[in-house]
């Protein structure tokens, strides 16, 4: 079925229960809130933290009320902040209200741990729910009797638990209790993002909370989340997603889908979980020092795309200054996109200076620059991008992002580094930069037609590079220069401080290297003057910060004229 928010509508798969989903702009403060409408009970799933939405979900549940009396179930998907702080309530004198939570969540909220909350993400100290929660879920063994829930006039809920085997021989826990003629709310327990996650179905409705989000970068890692329980987890709701009654999946944040695309996006999800074995913990302490790196490589970032939107606007101008009655031009400007890239180029920069001075929580700025990060790695991927752009321009940005992406997750790439031999990735690097221009012009002289000349054109246009018209001096060090760093990463942080030198109008740079002390050094120097401000101190922060995970260091020393740029790295003897 389709859910729309806010308004009401009929689950499918049930005899008489309504739904009303509210939806918020997807975020990491307030989740979303489903509340459904049966026979004998009202249930909230997932309150949230917003004070706007807690005025919202009293309005609908007095009018239900007001309707028919009846109980309200609130229920947790888990006890993080943002789903459980206004589970209290504000709702009409006389209302029976039980809460429903794991017993772990439960005890969390009861020891106002601010860690399984997540209350540390917010700056605002925000205060942990002190509701009373009379539903223990998952407290009971499969042979008790049900747990009852007393209410007035001697009316009651009783809690089964009935675990059940699945055919991959895993054991889900699961419980139910009835909502009145026919009705059923089914609750498993899904661990993984946390230790108290769970699901609910009703009818053909599976509420997820959080699970879909579980092994995304900046949420891995969170107070609870636990590799060898959410692998198990998305095999059993996998498994329960093979349940042809159950049409459609609602998330804690974000829009509602179909069960099949749910259970496409967890499959994949696994697959990318399944290497997060060594997750740290997403504690207070690794947010700050993640948030200084993550500053530094977003402002590193975005200069590399602004020579990348350069690029695209020159190819746009000089096309758009070609008439041919054909439409060619027109048909190799429209196949770029640039409007896109370019909103997100503007969205990635506004990401990056968020981080200076910004009220926000670090940890929101963080989740948002990953959502652009792969946004914009969507949009380098396209063939069409790939096949007219300049692929080292490109490829260096998209390891800029997975590097991004993999620090907020947790993973190093010093960790699979290979060592390289620092004096052959100069001279490669140095003959790539004399080929390039070789082969743009070869492109336009073999090009035979007005469509191969305009994609000739269009290449030799975008992949202008600001190295191609400088002078290098290269003085290779006689030793062998093996050093613990890859021929990608030292390409990159050289070519970027190359460009940077370019960019503040130096025509000849000199490259010597040495060993000495048990270390390999790169020196990047010119006789023209230079101002090292230029570069902005985050990016030169970064290479230093870089280069001290692989045991070296980069070092700017400014002397009376220009800089000298420093790359020192732990050199490696060859067996």
């Amino acid at each position: 079925m389709k859910i729309e928010a806010n308004v009401w509508q009929k689950v499918s798969g049930t005899p008489s229960v309504d739904i009303f989903p509210i939806i918020p702009k997807a975020n990491c403060v307030s989740s979303n809130c489903y509340i459904f409408s049966a026979p004998e009970a009202l249930v909230v799933v997932d309150p949230g933290a917003s004070s706007e939405q807690t005025r919202q979900i009293s309005r609908i549940l007095t009018d239900a009320l007001t309707v028919s009396q009846r109980a309200v179930l609130v229920f947790l998907t888990h006890c993080h902040q943002d789903h459980s702080q206004e589970a209290g309530l504000e709702l009409p004198t006389g209302t029976e209200v039980k809460r429903f939570a794991h017993k772990s969540g439960v005890e969390a909220l009861k020891h106002r741990d601010r860690n399984l909350t997540t209350a540390y993400l917010y700056p605002w100290d925000p205060e942990i729910c002190t509701a009373r929660f009379d539903g223990i879920l998952f407290a009971s063994s499969p042979a008790s009797e049900p747990a009852a829930l007393e209410l007035s006039g001697g009316r009651r809920f009783e809690l089964y638990t009935e675990p059940m085997v699945l055919p991959h021989g895993a054991m889900l826990q699961r419980q139910w209790l009835s909502l009145g003629a026919g009705n059923r709310l089914e609750i498993y327990h899904t661990p993984g993002h946390s230790a108290c996650s769970i699901s609910l179905r009703i009818g053909s409705l599976l509420m997820l909370g959080d699970l879909p989000f579980a092994a995304n970068p900046g949420v891995c890692g969170l107070d609870g989340w636990n590799h060898a329980d959410l692998l198990q987890t998305l095999r059993n709701v996998d498994w329960l997603l093979e349940i042809p009654e159950i049409t459609a999946c609602c998330p804690g944040h974000g829009y509602c889908v179909s069960a099949q695309s749910m259970r496409e996006k967890l499959r994949l999800m696994e697959t990318e979980a399944s290497n997060l074995t060594d997750v740290p913990l997403m504690d207070a302490e690794r947010i700050s020092a993640l948030k200084i790196y993550a500053d530094e490589l977003l402002e590193e970032t975005a200069a590399l795309l602004t020579i990348f939107s350069g690029r695209l606007y020159t190819v746009s101008y000089c096309l758009s200054m070609l008439e041919e009655e054909d439409g060619a031009a027109s048909r190799v400007l429209e196949s770029l996109d640039i409007d896109q890239i370019d909103r997100i180029l503007s969205d990635f920069r506004r990401v990056a200076e968020a981080f200076n001075g910004s009220p926000m929580p670090e940890w929101t700025v963080v989740l948002k620059g990953v959502q652009v990060a792969r946004s914009l790695q969507k949009v380098l991927s396209a063939e069409n991008v790939r096949q007219i752009l300049d692929l080292s321009l490109v490829d260096r940005a998209q390891r800029r992002l997975e590097d991004f992406l993999n620090l907020v997750r947790g993973l190093q790439f010093f960790q699979t580094e290979q060592p390289g031999a620092v004096n052959e990735i100069i001279t490669e690097l140095l003959k790539q930069t004399k080929e390039t221009t070789l082969m743009e012009s070869a492109d336009l002289m073999e090009a035979v037609d007005d469509e191969s000349f305009l994609q000739a054109l269009t290449r030799r246009l975008a992949m202008y590079s600001p190295l191609r018209d400088i002078q290098f001096e290269f003085a290779p060090a006689a030793q062998e220069t093996k050093a613990n760093i890859g021929a990608d990463r030292l390409g990159d942080i050289l070519t970027n401080v190359m460009e940077g030198m370019a960019g503040m109008g130096v025509k000849h740079i000199s490259i010597a290297t040495q060993v000495a002390l048990g270390q390999v050094e790169i020196r990047l120097s010119s006789h023209e003057r230079m101002d090292s401000a230029a570069f902005g101190k985050r990016r030169l922060d970064l290479y230093n910060r870089t280069l001290g995970w692989l045991g070296g260091s980069f070092e700017c020393i400014q002397h009376e004229g220009s800089p000298d740029f420093i790359i020192k790295l732990p050199a490696l003897k060859t067996m």
